[in-house]
């Protein structure tokens, strides 16, 4: 089977299980495996068809262990309080102190030169429950004690679908950059990942990560997680596909010494697993398709997932750069009847000497007179910043 990395995008939180280490030969470890399996019975310990491979026990905090879904998506709707906004610099907000902008560029501006810089933009319709999370590379250049973004490359669009608790259910993510190359960016976005998650009242009892490789002859490749949980909303039971194993891991909790039990299980053969919703959920460690097959208790297949073969998340390939270009409109101004460098550099920076700047950047537009603006000039606004906002290091 052909391996393939699995890494989580989004930041993800889970509990994490790991092989024991032995300094013995392989055939005490085996011994030791099988030992520990018979003093730390559990649920799934008889099933011929799952492979015992590790038993953990350590402290457990139902809060951080079973946080929600998404922390990389967690500041898109984060509202900041007025100390955390006074912590951060060159960043906007909306009425509800979320995140609108943040700037944030390396310290290598402070010696003159040019410099890497980073924008994030979040475009939220709360109507919708969506927000389109923008990333931009930049270069920044000096300008007095500070810096201005001289240019910008939009990098990676993420489309989010929200529900009204503000749980991520789905997102697209798309990126310019292609292939192998890490350098080789292209005029185009291509997708990226995708996100999808299942709930059931309160708690998350799936997700679906799946990742592409932009612009090369791979496939992609995908992970599904499902999730159980007990009276108490403890999770007992994960069970993690990949394209390189199928892996079960069961949690035993001593609620009294805040202690939890977890036990790893590689599955071998078929195994299927009936849900505490009614759904039925079909697994197969080869390459026989499909891998996961889950059937709703009315006998509806509502989800197959396949080795080996991309994702249908109802992206397109790519998306044309123009159709996300309207992300800057907000650094263009139309010139008005009567308008004048300064006054635009007062409603823009709060100061009418950034006039020069908006000059500097738009010297081919303007022309030789800086003071002769036409009614109807597009002009760039750039985005000016300060040595303080080195601590912004964006996402």
């Amino acid at each position: 089977m052909k391996k393939k990395n699995i890494y989580s995008c989004i930041g993800l939180l889970f509990l994490c299980l790991g092989f024991l280490n032995s300094c013995g030969r392989p055939a005490d470890q085996a011994a030791t495996q099988a030992s520990a399996e018979d003093v730390f019975q559990n649920t799934y310990s008889g099933d011929s068809r799952l492979k015992f491979m590790n038993h953990e026990t350590y402290e457990f905090n139902k809060d951080a262990a079973f946080s929600e879904n998404g922390s990389y998506y967690a500041q898109m709707n984060k509202a900041y309080d007025e100390e955390e906004k006074s912590g951060v610099c060159h960043a906007y907000f909306d009425e509800h102190n979320r995140l609108l902008y943040v700037l944030g560029y390396s310290p290598g501006i402070l010696s003159g030169g040019r410099s890497y810089c980073e924008e994030n933009v979040y475009q939220r319709n709360d109507a919708e429950n969506t927000c389109r999370y923008i990333y931009f590379k930049s270069n920044s250049m000096p300008y007095g004690d500070g810096y201005y973004v001289a240019f910008r490359y939009m990098f990676e669009v993420s489309d989010c679908q929200f529900d009204k608790e503000g749980r991520l259910h789905r997102s697209l993510t798309y990126r310019r950059d292609v292939g192998s190359d890490p350098n080789g960016y292209s005029e185009e976005l291509f997708f990226s990942r995708g996100y999808e998650a299942y709930y059931d009242g309160a708690y998350l009892m799936g997700e679906l990560n799946y990742y592409d490789y932009w612009g090369t002859n791979e496939v992609g490749s995908w992970e599904y997680r499902l999730y159980q949980y007990d009276e108490q909303g403890n999770r007992t039971l994960e069970v993690v596909t990949t394209e390189d194993e199928i892996t079960l891991c069961t949690y035993e909790y001593q609620e009294d010494a805040g202690l939890v039990d977890a036990y790893t299980y590689q599955v071998t053969e078929d195994w299927e697993l009936t849900c505490q919703d009614g759904r039925t959920c079909y697994f197969r460690p080869g390459w026989e398709s499909p891998a996961i097959k889950i059937v709703a208790k009315d006998g509806t297949v509502e989800k197959e997932l396949f080795y080996g073969k991309a994702m249908d998340l109802g992206q397109q390939h790519y998306l044309i750069p123009e159709e996300v270009e309207k992300t800057v409109d907000d650094h263009r101004y139309t010139v008005r009847p009567g308008d004048c460098l300064w006054k635009i550099a007062c409603e823009r920076y709060g100061h009418g000497g950034y006039y020069d700047l908006i000059y500097r950047v738009n010297q081919n537009v303007i022309g030789g007179d800086a003071d002769l603006l036409v009614p109807g000039m597009q002009l760039y606004v750039p985005e000016a910043g300060n040595a303080q906002d080195t601590k912004v290091n964006g996402t």
